[in-house]
């Protein structure tokens, strides 16, 4: 006999945190069509029901039961499976499923829907940054109450021209469609080069940063267990900022990493960007809502919720920035000449290799359907 479709219900759900997810539920509920079964989630009164079989009043969503396994486990996202057009819309559309998102993931795995009141900062400062010999004890706290970190003069000038010089040489092998590079495309029409993935495998200078102790050190900060994965996952990834109005993927909205799918298998990963360039404003910097970790936001948050701490993140070369891949960021277009160069170096949880072999990533599925991503956005 097959497993139900609805999961138990995980303990200790805070009715307040479902109260503040439901009432801002349209009118309505969802029914999922799964392999000749159906279940349906509605709101009655203050309580969410969870019922067999279909409801022809609702929005109705079909995908097979491995989809759906994988979105109730935290395996894929719906936009993930919906990018991948293992889910369809019968009835309704994407925005029913966007909004009962939040609710599901709090039913179906205990992860809470974000809100500014609920974010315990612990009395930190969101733009505190810190020097390379600060006490690793003071890194982490600051690390685990914010989701994020940024610490100054890790690497030498020298070091970080060196670097660049290396990323100039990898630049200028690119071509599109190559599987080892991001493209978008620029006012005049050119394509041009926005990321550059698997770098380390292509380069010794890059390699050497991506081992350097000193990376290790603060990508382990949460966990000593993580490492790094070079040859998967998109390996270590070079952001490349370019500038003006683009058509594609260099300025990513707001976001976690785990977005299209991974949450159970990846997080809490922790990403440490190299700040080749340095960056602010003008040559598009990182924004982060302080605290958010761990939880998930509706994607169109920045509209529906008021109060929401937003840090942006200025660095100088030789910075370096680590956030928890779920923390909620962005990487919004340059607000003038463009051009920050970050070197990420992303730390993972054991579980990875047990799920994705040499060359396989998520964003393999965002960076095949650039356009479709976009109307996304």
């Amino acid at each position: 006999m097959p497993a139900p479709l609805a999961p138990p219900v995980p303990a200790g759900l805070d009715r307040r945190v479902l109260d503040s997810v439901t009432s801002a539920l349209p009118p309505g509920g969802i029914t999922f069509l799964v392999e000749g079964a159906a279940i349906t989630y509605d709101v009655h009164g203050s309580e969410i029901r969870v019922r067999e079989g279909a409801d022809d009043g609702a929005a109705a969503v079909r995908l097979s039961r491995p989809a759906w396994d994988d979105m109730v486990g935290q395996v894929r996202t719906f936009i993930g499976l919906f990018l991948a057009q293992e889910l369809t819309f019968e009835r309704g559309a994407f925005q029913a499923m966007a909004d009962w998102d939040p609710v599901l993931k709090y039913l179906h795995a205990g992860i809470p829907p974000y809100h500014p009141e609920r974010a315990d900062l612990e009395g930190r400062d969101p733009a505190a940054s810190f020097p390379a010999d600060c006490d690793d004890q003071e890194l982490a706290a600051q690390l685990r109450a914010m989701g994020y970190l940024h610490v100054r003069g890790v690497f030498t000038p020298g070091e970080m021209a060196a670097a660049g010089a290396e990323i100039d040489r990898l630049a200028a092998e690119a071509r599109p469609g190559d599987d080892r590079s991001w493209w978008v495309t620029a006012q005049d029409g050119s394509s041009q080069l926005c990321r550059l993935v698997y770098a380390t495998l292509r380069s010794p200078v890059l390699a050497a940063l991506e081992g350097d102790p000193r990376v290790r050190r603060l990508g382990t900060l949460l966990d000593p267990d993580l490492k790094v994965a070079p040859d998967r996952m998109e390996g270590t990834a070079v952001l490349l900022k370019v500038p003006g109005e683009t058509k594609g993927l260099s300025n990513i909205p707001w976001h976690q990493d785990c977005g299209v799918g991974g949450h159970a298998i990846l997080c809490p990963a922790l990403s440490v960007g190299i700040q080749v360039s340095g960056s602010d404003a003008a040559t598009g910097h990182l924004l982060v809502v302080p605290g958010s970790h761990g939880q998930t936001l509706h994607y169109q948050w920045p509209d529906r919720m008021q109060g929401v701490p937003v840090t942006a993140v200025d660095t100088a070369p030789g910075d370096v920035t680590v956030h928890v891949a779920d923390v909620m960021h962005a990487s919004p277009p340059p607000a003038g000449q463009g051009g920050r160069r970050t070197m990420y170096v992303t730390f993972y949880p054991p579980r990875l290799w047990d799920h994705f072999a040499p060359g396989e990533a998520f964003n393999d599925l965002v960076r095949n359907r650039t356009e479709q991503v976009a109307r996304l956005q």
